[in-house]
């Protein structure tokens, strides 16, 4: 479950506090304004890491089209650079973040050759089960590595207040960094000639590659881009929630939900998909029983599918 230790930030006056005040008050028939603040504050804060975590597995499938099903598994492998890099070795967690964004970079390029690279043109099938595999062995590493035990950094944090609005530092670092990776991104791709290659191979391969583009050049480095998006956004949950080997499942199936609902291989629909899902995962937790949240949430998804089948802002890297 991500939103019971998401939350878990302030005993006190933190957001499991107010679940408990919904419980008491018959299924939260009123809601205070205050009450939705705070809810809307939480929402945006998780929906933003939803964003950075979908936005890794976007930008792999509007350039190559492929899927990645290792990017739950890459994920841990960042959870786990920053826990034991700062546990066994006394490092700052946030300087680790970085080294394991190039760490998951690294991987995924190595990945990308091993994997991929001899199977881009054959079914999408073989890169679903290619993906699979991967991340089976990348989740058995994690687990024999560092045994299946749940693992915490032990960081207390604390929040502040705002305007009566609690803000747990460790999930707002997380968001400012996740803004802060969306920019660095955006602006890669629009403003350097890498990434208006990449662009360009995400709008057409074969048009690419007639212009001069190396395009498989271009598939790895989107590969290990995407890795280290997903490396960034499992580096940043150990600063706020216990973690284990099987935690990115969890992350991996809001991940897939948010890229088809904003529009499979779109940077901003992303983004845009992660906050609708960590409104519905927020708000819907408030109001619902047990995992009810979480059906709402493919509710949501089968809907868009039905309705607008290409996402709310399909149209790709390439925007």
């Amino acid at each position: 479950m991500i939103s019971t230790t998401f939350f878990s930030f302030d005993p006190t006056a933190g957001f499991e506090t107010v679940v408990g005040h919904a419980s008491e008050s018959a299924v939260a028939a009123f809601i205070q304004p205050s009450t939705a603040l705070q809810l809307l504050a939480f929402a945006i804060l998780l929906g933003g890491i939803y964003g950075l975590v979908a936005l890794g597995l976007t930008m792999i499938f509007g350039v190559m089209d492929v899927i990645n099903f290792a990017h739950g598994a890459m994920m841990v492998v960042g959870m786990y650079t920053v826990w034991w890099a700062s546990t066994a070795l006394g490092l700052n967690p946030f300087l680790m973040i970085p080294v394991a964004v190039l760490v998951l970079f690294a991987i995924g390029v190595v990945v990308h050759f091993a994997t991929i690279s001899p199977i881009m043109d054959a079914p999408q099938e073989n890169q679903l089960i290619v993906t699979f595999g991967v991340m089976l062995i990348l989740v058995s590493a994690i687990e024999i590595a560092f045994s299946a035990n749940p693992q915490s950094l032990g960081l207390r944090l604390g929040s502040i207040n705002v305007g009566g609005l609690f803000f747990p530092l460790g999930q707002l670092y997380a968001l400012l960094i996740a803004v802060t990776a969306v920019v660095v991104v955006w602006a890669f791709l629009q403003r350097t000639q890498l990434g208006r290659a990449i662009r360009g191979t995400a709008d057409n391969r074969d048009a690419a590659q007639y212009v001069g583009i190396n395009v498989p050049r271009i598939d790895y480095v989107t590969f290990g881009l995407g890795a280290a998006l997903a490396g960034l956004a499992g580096a940043v949950i150990p600063l706020f929630q216990g973690i284990d080997p099987y935690l990115g499942d969890s992350y991996l199936i809001n991940a897939f939900v948010i890229v088809v609902l904003g529009g499979l291989g779109s940077f901003p629909g992303a983004l845009f998909g992660g906050l609708i899902i960590g409104f519905v995962h927020v708000f819907g937790q408030y109001f619902l029983p047990g995992s009810g949240y979480q059906i709402a949430i493919f509710l949501i998804f089968i809907l868009v599918l039905l309705l607008k089948p290409e996402g709310l802002l399909g149209g790709g890297v390439s925007e």
